[in-house]
């Protein structure tokens, strides 16, 4: 079955690299960056081939999956979202962030990317502290144009995602997320089908594919072989 793997805002789709090591060679992986999926690259890689497939999505990425399920419910087979969220900032009962945040960030990264992306990535890993990991991706986020990062912030906050997707979705959130709050992924699965489960990774942040790529991969391992046969 066909897999697709879609990275976050800000970073590449290396931030799979790890847990594409420990996934079954029933998958056939497409590796889909972002900011190509924003602009439909996704939805035309799906009806390019319309065989059942599934897509994972970290952080943002898990964003644009849920809205191209909204669109090809009979194409996609089941849906895993890490770290992810329907809309960056909260609204009425939606959990996100503070609606302030996307502008402080885009202030930021207009006086000074790299200041502001090295602080961003050193937040996505804690509690964990890796220089060289916040490093690596800050080397990679080189590029990414600020055009593609300002609309994906636009994105983020102007998409609210459907929640209309009627199969299988599993969830996966660090507890110690303090980028995109777990609540996210809880709002997600208490309003959508019964397919859908939750997990929860203590002491860990918002970067689970690559602080916890064996976590992940054995998880997507399992919720694809559901999918399969199901």
């Amino acid at each position: 079955m066909k897999l697709y793997l879609v990275s976050g805002w800000a970073t590449r789709c290396t931030v799979w690299k790890a847990v594409m090591e420990i996934l079954t060679d029933k998958l056939d992986i497409e590796l889909v960056e972002w900011w190509k999926a924003i602009d439909g690259d996704l939805d035309r890689r799906m009806a390019a081939n319309p065989e059942r497939c599934i897509v994972a999505g970290w952080s943002m990425g898990g964003q644009i999956a849920l809205q191209a399920a909204a669109r090809n419910p009979d194409i996609i087979a089941g849906l895993f979202l890490a770290s992810s969220m329907t809309c960056l900032v909260e609204g009425g009962r939606r959990p996100g962030v503070s609606g302030e945040t996307p502008q402080k960030i885009k202030a930021m990264l207009k006086r000074n990317r790299k200041v502001y992306l090295r602080a961003f990535f050193t937040q996505c890993l804690y509690p964990v502290t890796d220089p060289r990991i916040s490093g690596n991706l800050l080397e990679e986020s080189d590029s990414i144009t600020m055009s593609a990062l300002l609309s994906g912030l636009d994105y983020m906050v102007d998409t609210e995602a459907w929640l209309t997707f009627e199969g299988p979705l599993m969830m996966v959130h660090g507890r110690d997320d303090n980028v995109i709050p777990p609540e996210c992924s809880e709002y997600i699965r208490r309003n959508t089908a019964e397919h859908s489960r939750a997990v929860y990774i203590e002491k860990t942040g918002h970067l689970l594919p690559v602080v916890k790529p064996e976590t992940v991969g054995d998880l997507l391992n399992e919720f694809s072989e559901y999918c399969i046969t199901r």
